[in-house]
């Protein structure tokens, strides 16, 4: 598997039991992963990433929580 250069975690308020991961791999794409499933992750794109956060910063998302 590549290598991919993760950031720090964003953990919710449960104690950390859900943290979610985002990483480049060397050729700059963005992959996600869950802490407690390091094995398994989704690649997007950055145009792909930019779009999801923009949409869950205008709360578009909100109803998926």
């Amino acid at each position: 598997m590549r290598e991919i250069h993760w950031q720090n975690p964003f953990c919710g308020g449960d104690g950390g039991n859900t943290c979610i991961q985002v990483g480049f791999a060397a050729d700059g794409t963005p992959v996600l992963r869950e802490t407690a499933r390091p094995n398994e992750s989704l690649t997007t794109t950055r145009e792909g990433l930019r779009n999801f956060v923009e949409a869950a910063k205008r709360g578009e998302l909100d109803h998926l929580v």
